[in-house]
C-alpha cells in the first residue's frame, strides 16, 4: 500500500468548472453580488454561499482576490470547484480551500510544475574524514530547475512548497532524485540524504517509494545516511523517533542536521540516538576566536561522544576554523574550504 498523500499532487487546473463560494459574513453579500453582476458572472445563492456556473478557476480566483476581497477576508472566503453540471460529491471536498490558499497555489504553479515534472538537479558536497584526510562521503543537495534552465533559490523553493502544502511531494522527489543522481555518478562512499520530518506521516508507507528507488539502483542500506533537516525546529520528537527507528530497522544510518542553530535541548536531541550530529555553521563561523562558540561546541562534542556519535562540523570556510577544529574531537568536516556543491562530485581533495 502506497502513501497517496505524497505521491499525487493536488488538483490545481480546473478549466471551466462550476464553483461554490462560501461567504464569511452577511455584510459581504451585497459587495459580492454587485461585483459578480458587474462582471457578468452567473450565480445562484445556495445556503450561505453561491454556485457560479462555468468559470475558469484561475481567472476567477484572480478576480476575487484582486477586485472583491481583501487579504484578511480571503482567509475566510472558501472556494470549492465542482465538475460542471454535477452535484457535490464527498471526493470533491479535498479541493475545498480558502481563497488565500488558492491564491498561493496559483502563485506557486512553477513550484508545482518542478515537482510534477521532477525538475530537480542534485549537487554533491564532499564530507571529509579529519583523521584520514580523505573524502568520507557526500551530502546530496537538491535544487529546483525553472523552465528557462536557471536554478530557483532553494530557500524560496521549499518555502513556497510549504506555503502550498506541497512539502510532502517535494521532499519525496528530492530524496529520489538524489538517489538516482548518486547512482549515475557512481558514488560508493557514504551518501547523506536530507529529509523533512513533517513531510512524513507513516514511515512504513511514506518511505516505500524511496526504498524502492534505492533497490532499483542497487545502493545498499549501510551506504545511506538519512539526515533530519531543521533539527532545531522539530516539535514532535515522538514522531521523529518513529521515523528514525524505521530507518534504523532497515539498516540505514541517521544524522541530525543544524544542531546549534536554535535552542533545542541537547538531551532531547541525543535521545533520538542518531549516528551523526552535524554542528551548524552558525556555531562554526569564527569558532577559533569566539569563546562562547567554543564552549557550545565543547558541550555538543562531550554529550555526543558519550553515546558514540560521529561529530560533523559543517560550513567551514577558512583555514583558521579548520585548524582549530582539528585540535578538537571532531570526526568529519564539510564546507566551501574543501569543496562547493557540484553536479559531478569531486573525488580527490587537497587539504590546507
Amino acid at each position: 500500500m502506497n502513501c497517496c498523500r505524497c505521491e499525487k499532487l493536488p488538483d490545481i487546473i480546473f478549466p471551466y468548472s462550476d464553483v461554490y463560494v462560501s461567504i464569511p459574513t452577511h455584510h459581504h453579500i451585497e459587495l459580492f453580488e454587485n461585483s459578480m453582476k458587474e462582471n457578468n458572472y452567473r450565480f445562484i445563492a445556495i445556503d450561505e454561499g453561491y454556485l457560479i456556473r462555468q468559470v475558469e478557476l484561475e481567472n476567477f480566483i484572480s478576480f476575487l482576490s484582486c477586485s472583491v476581497f481583501n487579504s484578511v477576508e480571503q482567509k475566510n472566503v472558501r472556494i470549492l470547484p465542482l465538475q460542471s453540471g454535477e452535484g457535490l460529491k464527498f471526493s470533491a471536498l479535498k479541493n475545498y480551500r480558502s481563497l488565500s490558499e488558492w491564491v498561493i497555489l496559483y502563485h506557486g504553479k512553477e513550484v508545482a510544475a518542478i515537482i510534477s515534472e521532477t525538475r530537480i538537479k542534485t549537487l554533491f558536497q564532499p564530507i571529509i574524514d579529519v583523521k584520514k584526510g580523505e573524502i568520507y562521503g557526500y551530502e546530496a543537495l537538491s535544487r529546483g530547475v525553472l523552465r528557462d534552465g536557471t536554478i530557483m533559490n532553494p530557500e524560496e523553493l521549499f518555502a513556497t512548497a510549504k506555503a502550498m502544502d506541497l512539502l510532502f511531494y517535494l521532499d519525496r522527489v528530492c530524496r529520489e532524485a538524489s538517489i538516482r543522481a548518486a547512482s549515475k555518478c557512481g558514488i560508493t562512499k557514504k551518501l547523506f540524504i536530507n529529509f523533512i520530518p513533517t513531510a512524513i506521516y507513516e514511515p512504513s508507507l511514506c518511505l516505500q517509494s524511496t526504498a524502492k528507488v534505492l533497490s532499483e539502483v542497487n545502493i545498499k542500506a549501510d551506504q545511506v545516511v538519512f539526515e533530519v533537516v531543521e533539527t532545531e525546529k522539530v516539535e514532535d520528537f515522538k514522531h521523529l523517533n518513529r521515523i528514525l527507528d524505521y530507518y534504523r530497522s532497515k539498516g540505514y544510518c541517521t544524522a541530525l542536521d543544524d544542531v546549534g542553530s536554535g535552542h533545542a535541548n541537547i538531551s532531547s536531541l541525543l535521545q533520538l540516538k542518531p549516528n551523526y550530529m552535524k554542528i551548524d555553521m552558525s556555531v562554526i563561523r569564527d569558532i577559533h576566536i569566539d569563546l562562547k562558540k567554543q564552549e557550545t561546541l565543547a558541550a555538543f562534542i562531550y554529550n555526543g561522544k558519550k553515546i558514540g556519535l560521529s561529530i560533523l562540523a559543517e560550513g567551514i570556510e577558512t583555514v583558521a576554523e579548520y585548524e582549530y577544529l582539528k585540535t578538537k574531537n571532531i570526526d568529519l568536516v564539510q564546507g566551501y574550504l574543501f569543496g562547493k556543491p557540484e553536479e559531478i562530485p569531486i573525488t580527490e581533495i587537497q587539504l590546507p
